[in-house]
């Protein structure tokens, strides 16, 4: 897999300046078993998923604030940088460059520890500024309802992602090569294993859609002049590296798999991560990395002592 040399050089410089602890990326609000701290939060993370059909990777930047230790909001958008390999490359030589910026997103927050059960609802809002030819939007406006649900056991503690929405959702473990429009379900499931500084995650995730669906592809993009449109209806789950929009029933999008993860925190506000998921239904072996620092602890600093 061959990606663009220029590409290669930009991620890798990335790479080095997010592993410096100048250099802030991180979510904006780090996970708070006792409620939110409130006030501002801000933060930058460089993350991204590499696989035998395209590189996805992405600078996000976030600004919220937290009206109570159970509710915030944030708001932000995210810097692009796709690699595509040159079996698909050679295809769609007069592609538009996989560079640029992605939608704007809102994110509505809360955070309910509990004895029992912790509960964390976020609801996922973005607008239609990213560019469809690159896949970077869908071209009007998305939305999804998430929840997360674990209980500790001591270092253990299982947990359950479970949302809805009209687009599938990107995760830590998986930046599709494509994003989709259309009605679904996401689940996620596993055990955190998370002795101090490092922790340790399996899982494994079910996509239950529903209705028509449409798939924009990260790495077969439409020529600079050239307007986007599906073809005629398919089924082809991979098609993403073959036309640059599709459309299709429900089997389109439909997929699940499992993930592994390794997350690693040498201080409070820096985090590192790598990842691996695999799709069953796409055959799609990805592995993926998160560098972040949380600037929250510059607004409050007492949290990180």
């Amino acid at each position: 897999m061959k990606f663009d040399l220029r590409l290669s050089k930009l991620i890798f410089i990335l790479a080095f300046l997010g592993s410096c602890p100048w250099v802030f990326a991180q979510s904006p609000t780090p996970p708070a078993t006792a409620g939110f701290t409130p006030g501002w939060t801000a933060g930058l993370r460089f993350e991204g998923s590499a696989s035998a059909d395209g590189g996805v990777y992405d600078l996000g930047s976030a600004l919220g604030y937290n009206f109570s230790r159970h509710f915030g909001v944030d708001a932000g958008v995210p810097f692009y940088f796709v690699g595509t390999p040159s079996s698909i490359k050679k295809n769609n030589p007069d592609a538009v460059s996989g560079i640029g910026m992605g939608a704007l997103f809102a994110d509505l927050r809360w955070n309910y520890p509990g004895n029992f059960l912790n509960d964390s609802p976020v609801i996922h809002l973005t607008a239609p500024t990213g560019d469809t030819k690159k896949g970077f939007s869908t071209g009007h406006a998305t939305w999804n309802l998430v929840n997360h649900i674990d209980h500790a056991f001591g270092n253990f503690s299982p947990f359950l992602d479970a949302g809805v929405g009209n687009t599938v959702m990107d995760t830590r473990f998986f930046h599709r090569p494509f994003i989709t429009s259309g009605y679904n379900a996401q689940f996620n499931g596993g055990l955190e294993y998370d002795p101090g500084n490092f922790s340790f995650s399996v899982s494994a995730y079910d996509v239950a859609p529903w209705g028509d669906q449409t798939v924009f592809s990260r790495v077969f993009r439409c020529g600079s002049a050239t307007t986007c449109n599906a073809g005629g209806k398919s089924n082809d789950r991979k098609s993403y590296t073959t036309n640059s929009v599709t459309s299709g029933s429900a089997d389109l999008v439909r997929d699940n798999g499992y993930s592994a993860g390794i997350d690693y925190k040498p201080i409070g506000y820096l985090d590192l991560e790598f990842d691996y998921s695999r799709s069953v239904p796409l055959h799609l072996n990805s592995y993926s990395f998160g560098i972040g620092v949380d600037l929250s602890w510059a607004l409050h600093p007492h949290i990180y002592r």
